[in-house]
């Protein structure tokens, strides 16, 4: 691990000119000053979730966002989304301003959310099924993304008859079977056991690998998110901004477990749980 010692130690500094990069990238997301407010119903005050974030996910990166609980993370996921609305700043997405969702985006939540009355293949083939494409073309395309997550064998099976690590395959099988260019997910390994949680990383990793779309990856986890990402977005207690440096992780891709008990895996988290620290208090 000798080689990615001095790689480690990279920072993208200015998010300016990574929104500048951005824009002429065909498949990048560009966020670009953003906040977001909601007005809460139980006494109808304002309440600031984001507050001024600018970053990119470049064409076929893995980009991971993490901070403390009520940070924003999950709300900045969903307004890229197009589900909720910005207060201020702009985003977009290959160049076009993002207002509403779009089939380009595809979220995965930390609920797999299945349909209990479909099988694994009916849940897949759904969104297809909302955009009408051909029968005979969404089952197809459904059957070969099942077996991309390693699921063949269980396209008859219903959502209770898996584990819940099957069921989130299952969900993003049906994130990935409409093809989108940016794949968005929720903490989606959150309520899984820590084996379950370690093995889909792997399996994430090994099917970004192969399909390799652009990833906005939002979780509470930094070690997740040094393994599984390209970059890391650090974000301070909420109202949620960049803390210091959006930090790069060079370590060489295909990724294994060893390499999370190496030194210099644990000292780029360490860096990380440092900078947080150093720039809020973390949520228990």
């Amino acid at each position: 691990m000798s080689e990615v010692i001095e790689a480690n130690q990279k920072d993208a500094r200015n998010a300016g000119a990574a929104t500048d990069r951005a824009r002429s990238g065909s498949g990048s997301l560009v966020i670009d000053h953003v906040g977001i407010t909601f007005t809460a119903r139980r006494d109808n005050k304002r309440y600031r979730a984001i507050k001024d974030v600018s970053f990119e996910v470049r064409e076929n990166e893995f980009s991971c966002v993490v901070g403390p609980s009520g940070c924003g993370k999950s709300s900045l996921l969903l307004a890229v989304a197009g589900l909720i609305p910005i207060s201020h700043g702009a985003m977009s997405f290959a160049g076009t301003k993002i207002v509403s969702p779009e089939r380009d985006r595809a979220v995965v939540f930390q609920s797999s959310s299945l349909l209990p009355w479909r099988t694994v293949l009916a849940n897949v083939t759904y969104g297809l099924e909302m955009m009408k494409v051909r029968k005979r073309e969404a089952r197809e395309r459904s059957h070969r993304v099942i077996e991309l997550v390693g699921l063949k064998g269980f396209e008859g099976h219903y959502p209770h008859e898996l584990s819940g690590g099957m069921q989130q395959r299952v969900n993003l099988a049906r994130a990935l079977v409409v093809d989108p260019q940016l794949l968005l997910m929720d903490e989606p390994f959150a309520a899984l056991d820590a084996q379950t949680r370690e093995v889909m990383q792997t399996e994430l990793l090994r099917i970004w690998g192969q399909m390799r779309k652009s990833v906005m990856f939002v979780t509470h986890q930094i070690d997740e998110a040094v393994f599984l990402g390209d970059r890391v977005v650090v974000l301070s207690k909420g109202p949620g901004t960049i803390i210091d440096d959006i930090v790069e992780v060079n370590f060489p891709r295909p990724r294994t477990d060893e390499i999370k008990r190496t030194p210099e895996f644990l000292a780029l988290v360490d860096r990380i749980w440092d900078c947080i620290r150093g720039g809020a208090s973390v949520s228990p």
